[in-house]
């Protein structure tokens, strides 16, 4: 079970509204599978299938491919619209760093049960809950464990969820299904959405949709944000391209599995395509995280 604490990272979800939503995830191909036996596992439609990822029906994919399946949408249950209730006795806080005092362990319950983790002099973890005299800590992987307050020190350095959820989850899957949405969309150089897009468009529009202001063209976006490299990636990062001349003039959003999504001149509509295909590859510039 991962119940590590969360030391250099953040953890209440954003919560779940009540409009139909739509997921994705990243499957690694398994010897033996084809578009149609994933569309069946899946339960989506083959031509989905086929559509994001420009897959064959019949015929063998490589194993340890990695493809993009767009889940069925669905409306959440009323329990998961109105959110988590926390249990008897436990206050929610505002998560927040907490600097490790003396040594200590992470148990399972305020003063007891399983240990999770020893944290250690010096360190940090996130607090998101008191219960007595006890601080609730953030695990890896979402749960809680439970801190004595004598241990730890909370600090003023406050996370919103969206943080949170970021380190929780490896990326922004946020917007990632917010660029998936746009699947298919023609394109058109300059472009006025919803009907027509480019590229550096699609881009500033989904990250719009998220709170996050870009500027207009590819060149202006690549200025803004944290520089990351390819072996870091994270869904959600923005992927930017050279042109023969050297000037920066593509972008897209990395979707994970090696895969991004763009609004592409080649194809004529907004698709997936693989960094590691040469013809990117060749043309990668970097990427940014907002």
């Amino acid at each position: 079970m991962r119940s590590f604490a969360l030391a250099l990272g953040i953890a209440a979800l954003a919560a779940t509204t009540a409009r139909a939503e739509v997921s994705y995830e990243i499957y690694q191909v398994r010897p033996g599978d084809t578009a149609w036996n994933l569309a069946a596992r899946f339960g989506v439609p083959l031509e989905r299938i086929q559509r994001l990822d420009g897959l064959p029906t019949d015929s063998e994919l490589q194993p340890g491919e990695s493809v993009v399946v767009m889940l069925p949408e669905r409306r959440p249950t009323e329990a998961e619209a109105a959110g988590p209730t926390a249990p008897a006795g436990v206050l929610a806080l505002t998560p927040r760093f907490a600097r490790v005092k003396e040594a200590a362990p992470i148990t399972a319950e305020p003063g007891g049960g399983r240990v999770f983790f020893h944290v250690s002099l010096g360190s940090e973890v996130i607090v998101n809950a008191e219960r007595g005299q006890h601080w609730g800590v953030v695990m890896v992987d979402g749960s809680t464990g439970w801190l004595a307050k004598g241990a730890a020190e909370l600090t003023d350095r406050e996370l919103s969820a969206e943080q949170l959820d970021v380190m929780l989850r490896g990326g922004r899957p946020d917007i990632v299904q917010a660029a998936l949405r746009y699947l298919g969309t023609p394109y058109e150089y300059g472009g006025a959405l919803p009907h027509t897009t480019d590229c550096s468009l699609l881009v500033q529009a989904v990250f719009a949709s998220r709170g996050i202001r870009l500027p207009r063209t590819a060149a202006e976006q690549f200025e803004v944000g944290s520089p990351v490299h390819y072996t870091g990636l994270l869904p959600g990062d923005r992927l930017y391209f050279i042109s023969p001349a050297g000037r920066v003039n593509h972008t897209g959003i990395y979707v994970g599995g090696g895969r991004f999504v763009h609004a592409s001149a080649r194809r004529g509509r907004v698709a997936l395509d693989r960094l590691d295909e040469p013809l990117y590859w060749s043309r990668f510039a970097g990427a940014r995280r907002s």
